[in-house]
């Protein structure tokens, strides 16, 4: 089973809410994966990011308060202009999958 890696407040959101959008700099397929300290969940890949007004639909469910803050981050792990932004949807498994 593949891994998934998250900030600690983003494991928190996760946990609590069941579901959070990520941006990553590589192409993975859907699939489900394991994050430490939280278990299993399910990823599926959204398309591409090119701006930080592209990602207005998900941040309520980003686990940052502001578009601008994640942008912030994105840019922190992807600082090259040139590389691609993947959008991901992850969210908890129930017993059902």
């Amino acid at each position: 089973m593949s891994e998934m890696s998250f900030l600690p407040e983003l494991k928190i959101f996760l946990l609590k809410n069941g579901l959070i959008y990520t941006v990553r700099k590589y192409k993975m397929s859907e699939a489900i994966v394991s994050i430490e300290g939280v278990g299993e969940c399910k990823r599926e890949p959204l398309g591409t990011i090119k701006t930080k007004e592209d990602l207005e639909p998900f941040v309520g469910s980003s686990g940052f308060d502001t578009v601008d803050a994640w942008w912030k981050k994105i840019k922190y792990f992807i600082p090259s202009e040139g590389d691609i932004k993947y959008l991901y949807r992850t969210r908890l498994l129930d017993e059902s999958g």
